[in-house]
Formats: structure tokens, sequence, C-alpha cells
């Protein structure tokens, strides 16, 4: 997943260059920081040896971070965020997962924002590992064989969170925080193979991992009057152009599973994907916009949901944002219907066709409905957050029993599932 920090990189360092030349260094900044964020794991591919449970997982979580600043360019920091999806158990991940990092932050503030380096060690903690417990020794014909005893535990992994970070600052007392980079694991093999699976070897995985969130500084912050020149948002400016990270939480399921059932929980889970898009924005009037939001996920989704969903997705939001404006923030509301198009999904060929069912790329109504809040660390810059429910009609396509598509069945009932968004992002006025 390395080959998707580069896309993730531009999109925050480009915009802050863009006005990099305006700005002027700031004076010594608070002292402590303390803030709350959304983040985003990619975990990877879940044991490999165990056929069947195979399977590329990201997961999405919140956290605190606390930061104490040495200087205008080092910070310390220290990092806890927890991810409450649980995952089935092996000898890599399972469970829900707990990550802390703590280590240090070099860089340079200018006026209104901020670039820095990180590097900061620590480790995972997943709730529900595949671990050795234990041996038994048997004696058969004669021969006396020790076999390993396996049992569900709590493990930690080592792990080293290196990256960049860009902060906006609205006022002297609030900054808005982003962060990418790659979160190095150590694996470790099981100490005695299982039978039937061959040992796995100590190794370092990377993860891509993003973060976004606000923070307050506190001791020192410097007086009130500091803020007077950081200016709001002008109405004079109609347009806006972005960029943004977004995450989706598809909720995955099967029409042939009673999810009553206790199979059911293999296939009822919550498949989250991330990927990265644009926005664009009028705005009517300061309270009113009319915007429209277009997002790419690179990363390829099982195809679930009776192979009604699967491969990549293309997802195009347009509708209203309406709200409040003060003069450093925003709050408001947005109703976007819309499409998600999934690029690999099961279409059935006819009874009569020697080939009963192919690869298709299918595509779903979907409303996003939530809640967006926005900074203004200048007239021209706007920091955004996005949360809400997006919801997707599935339906119409003729599944088999267990993903396993031998005779055509009616085509699957039409329903909304309901999925959880977030996005980040930056843009400019104009």
């Amino acid at each position: 997943m390395r080959k998707h920090v580069p896309l993730a990189f531009p999109l925050l360092l480009i915009l802050c260059f863009a006005v990099a030349a305006q700005q002027t260094e700031p004076d010594k900044p608070a002292k402590i920081e303390v803030g709350v964020h959304f983040t985003g794991l990619n975990i990877g591919a879940q044991d490999q040896r165990l056929i069947g449970f195979a399977d590329h997982l990201s997961e999405a979580g919140a956290g605190v971070r606390v930061g104490y600043n040495l200087t205008k360019h080092i910070a310390l920091e220290g990092e806890v965020n927890f991810f409450p999806n649980e995952n089935f158990a092996t000898f890599d991940t399972g469970g829900n997962l707990t990550q802390g990092q703590f280590g240090v932050k070099v860089g340079k503030r200018f006026n209104k924002f901020g670039i820095f380096a990180k590097a900061r060690p620590g480790f995972l903690n997943f709730s529900q590992v595949l671990t050795q417990t234990g041996t038994q020794t048997i004696t058969f014909n004669g021969q006396t064989i020790t076999f390993p005893l396996f049992g569900i535990e709590r493990r930690n992994f080592f792990s080293m969170d290196v990256g960049g970070v860009v902060e906006f600052y609205p006022s002297r007392r609030v900054l808005v925080r982003f962060d990418v980079g790659d979160t190095i694991v150590k694996r470790t093999e099981p100490p005695v193979p299982t039978i039937g699976i061959a040992p796995l070897p100590g190794r370092f995985d990377h993860k891509l991992q993003f973060s976004s969130g606000i923070a307050f500084r506190f001791l020192n912050p410097g007086p009130a009057d500091d803020d007077a020149g950081a200016s709001g948002p002008s109405s004079d400016r109609k347009f806006e152009v972005g960029g943004q990270f977004s995450s989706l939480g598809l909720r995955e399921f099967d029409y042939s599973l009673n999810p009553a059932t206790p199979l059911a929980t293999l296939f009822f889970r919550t498949n989250t994907q991330f990927g990265f898009g644009g926005r664009f924005s009028y705005n009517f009037i300061p309270s009113v916009a009319a915007e429209v939001q277009t997002d790419f996920y690179p990363g390829h989704v099982d195809r679930f949901a009776g192979s009604s969903a699967g491969g990549r997705i293309l997802q195009v939001q347009a509708g209203a944002k309406v709200g409040k404006r003060f003069e450093k923030w925003g709050l408001f509301g947005k109703v976007r219907p819309g499409a998600i198009s999934f690029s690999e999904t099961l279409k059935f060929n006819g009874s009569s066709s020697s080939q009963l069912f192919r690869l298709d790329r299918s595509t779903y109504f979907s409303l996003d409905v939530g809640g967006v809040l926005e900074f203004y660390p200048s007239p021209r810059i706007v920091a955004r957050f996005d949360g809400g429910d997006t919801m997707i009609r599935y339906g119409g396509a003729q599944v088999g029993i267990f993903f396993i598509p031998a005779i055509p069945t009616p085509p699957a009932p039409y329903e909304f599932r309901h999925n959880f968004q977030f996005s980040a992002g930056v843009g400019f006025r104009f």
C-alpha cells in the first residue's frame, strides 16, 4: 500500500506551497496542544496461510493527541487511536485494534500554516490474535508426536509511524491538522509451526495511514488581539475548488444468509475503503451553496451482497450545503444525491448462454446526508471535514447461495444500505 502514499501527499503539500510565499513566520507557539481526530489505517492482508480468510483490511477509528512544543520547529507528541471494528482472528490480526505512537515532529511554521515531518515509534494492539498457548504430546504406533496448542489472546506488535504533517491556524488557539504516512509494523512468526501451515518469518509490513482533526493550544497562546489579522471568509468569493481524502465504511452483507445466524458474522461486516477526490462548490450566499464531489477508491473490494458489489469504486455526489458561516469557522448540513459505481460485479447472461455469468460494472443510486465543519485560516483557504451517512440502493442482481452462482436465482430485492463516510481536505476560494 505504499504506492498510494504519493497520491495523498500532493493533495496536502501542493496547496500549502501555493501560498507559502505570502506567509510570514509566527511568534513562539503555545506549549501544549490537545486534539482529537479521525484516522484510517490500512492494516493489509490478513494471514495468507489461513485459506478462505485472506483479505485486505482497512480500518477507521478515532483518537486523541497531546503535543508539547519545545520550539517553533520541534515538538514532542503522543497519540492513541482506537479502531472499534472486530475482524476474524489470524496470526497477524484479529478483534479490534488499539494504536499508540509517541515521538517527535520537526518542521517549519508560517503565519497561517505549518509543514512538518514526524517519526513516532509505538505499538499496535489486537484484541484477538491466534497465539500458541502450549503443546500436547501423544504416542502413536510407538512414536511420540508433539502438537502445538493455539488460543485467542491479545497481542502487541511494534510499529513506527513515519510521514508528514500539514497544519492550518485559523487562530492562535485553534489548529486544523492533516497527517499522512507509513505505519511500519513488525510481525513475528509463531514459535512452533502448525500442521499443514508453513511458518511465517518475522518481517516489517508497511501500512498507509491518514488522520485529520482539530486541536486547541494552551499555556502562553499569545494575546487575543493577535487573531485580529486573520480575517474570515469573504462573501465576494463565490467559487471553491478543493481536494479531499475520503473513507467509506461499506456494510458488507449476503442476501442468501440470515443475519441472525452465527455463520453470518463472517459475511456481515464493515469493509472500510480509503480514496481521494476533488470538490467544486458555488456559494449563492454565505449560508447556501451547491456542490459536486467525486471520489475514487483504488482498493479492490471483494464481491459481496450476492456479488452486487466488487472491484474498485467511483463515487459522485451533487447537492446542497446549508448552514452558518462565522468569522473563522462554519457549520453546515448537506444533502447530496448521486451514484456509486463498482467495477466488478456478477451479471447474469441468461439461461440460454453457455456462460451463465460475467463480471461487469454496476452503478447504484446513493444519497449522502450529513454535516460539514469548515475552518478559515485566511479568506482564500478552507479546511473542511465531512461526516455522514451514504445510503446505497442495492438490488436487482441474481445471486447464488454462499456466493456460488451455479443456478440463477430470483433478482435480489431493492433496498437501501447505510454506510458511514468521512472526508477531510483543503480548498481555495476565488
